[in-house]
């Protein structure tokens, strides 16, 4: 652990003396969501090649694919990736999803890309499309539905997803 070692003079003496203190810093860094930090839109990314090995690892875990698009100047982007990592969405979206990013830019990266699920980012980013594990589209958000994502509570996007995942497991397809 770095936290004793940053200097070899008398750092320690207060640690020695309190190992709370240490306990606590531990705790404290493990409050942070564990699946936040991964949630990111890579410029450099090819979401061809992200979809096609999301689509491999969710057939092979009986998942679905989420299809998130955004960017890192953005936010709501930011924020919606934030809460994809808090409880209780961060478990829902990990039992039911492979998850891809793909970064949009300032609506000049990736388009083609992107318009091949037809308009998710016209009204807004972030936005997303949820394709079964063969790839096939089941829905896509066109109507800005995250695009304010920083104003929304954990528990309701997770309610949204669940609601989502009910309707497309029962057959009912959600509205495009």
């Amino acid at each position: 652990m770095i936290l004793a070692g940053a200097s070899r003079g008398g750092s320690m003496t207060h640690i020695r003396k309190r190992p709370g203190l240490a306990v606590l810093i531990f705790f404290w860094c493990c409050s942070f969501p564990a699946g936040a930090a991964e949630y990111r839109y890579d410029p450099d990314a090819d979401p061809y090649r992200q979809l096609e090995a999301a689509g491999i690892q969710a057939t092979e875990a009986n998942k679905l694919v989420l299809v998130v698009f955004g960017s890192e100047w953005c936010p709501d982007c930011r924020s919606f990736n934030s809460k994809l990592g808090e409880p209780p969405l961060s478990d829902t979206v990990e039992s039911n999803f492979q998850v891809v990013h793909v970064d949009v830019g300032n609506w000049d990266r990736n388009i083609e890309f992107t318009r091949q699920f037809g308009k998710p980012i016209d009204e807004g980013i972030p936005s997303i499309a949820i394709l079964g594990p063969d790839l096939s589209l089941h829905f896509v958000a066109e109507a800005g539905e995250f695009a304010s994502a920083r104003h929304s509570k954990v528990t309701s996007l997770n309610d949204w997803f669940s609601n989502i995942l009910a309707r497309i497991r029962d057959g009912d397809p959600p509205d495009h």
